[in-house]
């Protein structure tokens, strides 16, 4: 082989890795960040009525969170993903991920593919809210978000305690 033709080789193969080598590493953390999203809670999307989200539901760590008829709440320790209006700090991001305290509840159909239920809390004196979204089946529905940045791997999972989420309490 010729210097030449040696020269032209070693230009070859060093454009080749020059393009090759960053979009290798391109596709490995994508393939990374999606394989390190923590799963969802177990069930589909669930749609509840106001009537099946009233009562008592508790996180894995004892927090509790009461939904009265009335669209009030009260909270002890409850987890979830906190946002003050404020000051724009959240929760995952030096804002805390449990909370106590009273305030108002609302539910809608979350815009999802299935449609399932959104609960937004918004503690008094309206300055902190928080949502979870319902997944499951009615009888053994949860209600859960990320805490924070997903792929951080925390999540909030409430269930529901004393009835069933089906029945009346």
């Amino acid at each position: 082989m010729s210097s030449r033709t040696a020269v032209v080789v070693g230009l070859c193969i060093g454009a080749v890795l020059v393009v090759l080598v960053p979009v290798g590493l391109f596709v490995l953390l994508l393939l990374l960040r999606v394989v390190s999203v923590p799963p969802e809670p177990d069930g589909p999307p669930l749609v509840l009525t106001r009537s099946q989200l009233r009562g008592t539901w508790q996180d894995e760590h004892g927090g509790r969170l009461v939904l009265a008829e009335d669209g009030t709440f009260s909270a002890t320790n409850i987890c979830g993903d906190y946002t003050d209006s404020r000051t724009g700090d959240s929760s995952g991001f030096g804002f805390p991920s449990t909370m106590t305290g009273t305030g108002t509840w609302e539910s809608a159909e979350y815009a999802t593919l299935d449609g399932a239920t959104e609960l937004s809390t918004e503690f008094a004196p309206g300055n902190v809210s928080g949502s979870l979204v319902a997944r499951g089946k009615t009888d053994s529905a949860v209600l859960w978000t990320f805490i924070g940045d997903p792929d951080s791997g925390k999540l909030c999972v409430l269930k529901k305690v004393g009835t069933k989420v089906g029945t009346q309490p």
